[in-house]
């Protein structure tokens, strides 16, 4: 009915219109799931902009509803979300943005703040980068700081030298859970359709092969990979079907 659906595009907290009128969710925490979960689908299936889109919604509506909304966990989730679909697009500074508007709702919250860093070592506030991945390694249990790491020694790289930014190696946490069957790295940095937030993934293998995060990607380097190994370059086809995988 039109009174399940989004009211006048001006109703929400502040007066902000509404971003999106044309994506319809019910004004209630059972609409700022759905449009979460759309985001997430959206995402999973290489749509990443219409992915923004649908967590934006989600943003609006959860303002909307305020101060009887949604938790902030679940508002923490979608600008997690948000920022990680603005990652994939390269837009580094709303990234920066979601991730610290996702922390000042759930602090602890450390896929956030490893996607900050993540940000801000692209923007080159590397030294805002390293603070908040030691953050993430230091809450981590040693098997599952695989994707962190990877990430802090790039930091240090950029930054010229381990030996001035070293640090002390973190201490798992004694009670800290054993991690799932089959993972050994911290789910960190996929948005998943049956999850809140990340799936683990490890970082592109290669970044050269330019393939659109997409099924018609996949598609595609599939299809490099048996060019290349009909025409006997089996390195390069191992190469394309490695990306294909990854993707």
């Amino acid at each position: 009915s039109d009174e399940d659906e989004d009211g006048p595009s001006t109703s929400a907290a502040g007066g902000k219109s509404d971003p999106h009128p044309e994506l319809k969710a019910e004004r209630s925490v059972a609409g700022v799931e759905h449009a979460k979960l759309q985001g997430n689908q959206c995402f999973s299936k290489g749509s990443i902009e219409e992915s923004v889109r649908w967590f934006s919604k989600g943003l609006w509506l959860a303002d909307a509803l305020q101060p009887a909304g949604p938790p902030g966990e679940l508002r923490s989730i979608l600008h997690s979300n948000r920022a990680f679909a603005y990652i994939k697009l390269r837009k580094w500074a709303d990234a920066e943005r979601d991730c610290s508007a996702s922390l000042a709702l759930k602090t602890d919250n450390a896929k956030a703040k490893y996607r900050r860093a993540w940000a801000r070592f692209e923007l080159g506030k590397c030294r805002e980068a390293l603070t908040d991945v030691d953050s993430v390694i230091s809450t981590l249990p040693a098997q599952s700081r695989g994707e962190a790491e990877e990430l802090r020694q790039k930091i240090v790289k950029a930054m010229g030298s381990e030996a001035s930014v070293a640090r002390e190696p973190p201490k798992a946490k004694a009670t800290a859970p054993p991690p799932e069957p089959g993972f050994t790295r911290m789910k960190i940095v996929e948005v998943s359709d049956s999850e809140d937030e990340a799936e683990a993934v490890s970082s592109d293998p290669f970044p050269d092969i330019k393939v659109e995060p997409s099924a018609r990607g996949i598609e595609q380097a599939k299809n490099e990979a048996n060019s290349r190994f009909q025409r006997g370059a089996v390195d390069e086809a191992v190469r394309w079907f490695s990306k294909g995988l990854w993707l």
